[in-house]
């Protein structure tokens, strides 16, 4: 997603994610809700079945789509 993608004084750009990281309630050491953003990811990975390098191209195509229009397409 375009929150994930840092521009730099210099015109460097570094992306950056933080969707698998989490703060557990009350000291747990586990959650049980998925972590991270569907939005942006494609659908076998959303059911979790096998997926290969062309889910990258589909979220940034969802990245696009996001930069353009102000928001995601669904």
């Amino acid at each position: 997603k375009s929150l994930n993608i840092l521009l730099g004084l210099d015109g460097s750009i570094k992306l950056s994610d933080f969707g698998l990281s989490a703060v557990t309630p009350g000291g747990q050491s586990t959650l049980r809700a998925p972590v991270g953003t569907t939005h942006w990811m494609a659908p076998e990975v959303v059911r979790g079945q096998p997926y290969g390098a062309k889910v990258d191209v589909w979220s940034l195509g969802i990245t696009t789509i996001e930069m353009v229009e102000g928001g995601p397409p669904y």
